[in-house]
């Protein structure tokens, strides 16, 4: 049941990206809610659940945008596995702690894209920096909500 859990949460980070993201920018800055929502499910499924969903939604991205195929599913399968095996080495409880994951997640996965991608090494620092920032942001306010419900509302 999780695993449809995951899948369903998954596509719908994948159609809100494409679609409704847009209206959240800032400059030029957008956040990524994949590796979020990736993320998200990494840290409470552990590295091999996240590197499969990972490699699935990286496969989508590719196919839905084919100028380099391959270079998504590699960057979010190896960004989901990575954050993943910190989280089992690390404790990873506080909302600081995840949103730090997810900025470096993000990191990771621009870095790894740019590399797989062969663009020129200075890109926008602003950019690269901007957009790990500001998921981070938004993760850290999905974070407290989802703390914030848990205690409202203990199950």
């Amino acid at each position: 049941m999780s695993a449809v859990r995951h899948i369903l949460l998954l596509v719908l980070a994948f159609t809100l990206q494409t679609t409704w993201v847009d209206s959240l920018k800032v400059w030029s800055i957008k956040p990524d809610l994949l590796i979020m929502t990736l993320n998200f499910i990494t840290l409470r499924s552990g590295p091999v659940v996240g590197a499969y969903m990972g490699l699935g939604v990286g496969i989508l991205q590719d196919i839905y945008l084919p100028a380099n195929l391959g270079v998504n599913a590699l960057a979010k399968s190896l960004t989901s596995a990575g954050s993943g095996y910190i989280h089992t080495h690390a404790v990873a409880d506080s909302i600081q702690v995840q949103a730090g994951l997810i900025f470096f997640a993000v990191l990771c996965h621009d870095l790894i894209y740019y590399l797989g991608t062969g663009a020129a090494v200075p890109f926008e620092w602003s950019s690269f920096f901007g957009r790990a920032v500001y998921t981070g942001l938004i993760s850290a306010i999905f974070l407290a909500g989802s703390t914030l419900k848990r205690h409202l509302f203990p199950a």
